[in-house]
């Protein structure tokens, strides 16, 4: 029998496990499903899990060790990674799908576009701090500008459509790009030139992928995440 690599065995199974937490959890269902709305309000989710499931297993399968043994560095990145994938799924509904997922997603984007480099642990510290505080006080900007622009379409101040979800929600989105944009032709670039590149790449991308999709699942489909220490 041909031996497998742990890391996609591992991650098959927290996919399996993510997609089974989705069917039983209530976290992930449409607001509008407990008004008998729609009733694919898990579609989403499942969606997600099951193409992790897939593509892991396919790599589990495929995949196969050349016969050399792990280096020291691979099999730290691989704890790692098991650690925060599990803390993830263990914190979300305390903590919150913003903070969590911005902590993850920063970790895992320093570590690994860090290998074979000499980390700081002070510089990913303070870049992991001010990702953090960046992305929650652009979320907290960002939800009262669409929530305005939605009090400013009911009241006839703005086109009818702004009134609705979907219209917040592209506010929502736009914000976010030009924000990202903004950022990176600004910030990242003067933090690069100072020798923050790592951090500061792993910051704008890790602060725009949790507002694009606390934007796309949360005011475009309604799926309800995890408020958490954050409220909506």
């Amino acid at each position: 029998m041909k031996k497998i690599k742990l890391f996609p065995l591992v991650m098959t199974v927290l996919s399996a496990l993510y997609t089974i937490s989705t069917v039983l959890s209530e976290d992930f269902k449409y607001q509008v499903d407990t008004v008998g709305g729609d009733p694919g309000g898990k579609i989403l989710p499942l969606i997600m899990g099951g193409f992790l499931f897939l593509g892991f297993l396919f790599i589990t399968i495929k995949e196969r060790p050349e016969g050399k043994k792990m280096d020291k560095e691979t099999i730290v990145l691989f704890l790692v990674t098991l650690f925060l994938s599990i803390a993830y799924v263990a914190l979300i509904r305390q903590i919150g799908f913003v903070l969590v997922t911005s902590v993850l997603v920063y970790s895992l984007l320093y570590l690994y576009t860090t290998i074979g480099e000499k980390r700081s642990i002070a510089q990913a510290s303070i870049g992991g701090v001010a990702t953090l505080a960046g992305t929650v006080g652009f979320y907290t900007l960002m939800r009262l500008i669409s929530k305005s622009v939605i009090r400013m379409g009911r009241s006839g101040a703005l086109p009818s459509f702004f009134g609705k979800s979907t219209g917040g929600a592209c506010i929502a989105l736009l914000f976010v790009v030009i924000v990202t944009v903004v950022l990176t032709f600004t910030l990242v670039k003067i933090l690069s030139k100072k020798g923050f590149n790592r951090p500061a790449v792993a910051g704008i991308i890790t602060f725009a992928t949790v507002l694009f999709l606390y934007v796309v699942f949360k005011q475009f489909f309604q799926v309800n995440l995890a408020p958490g220490l954050i409220k909506y």
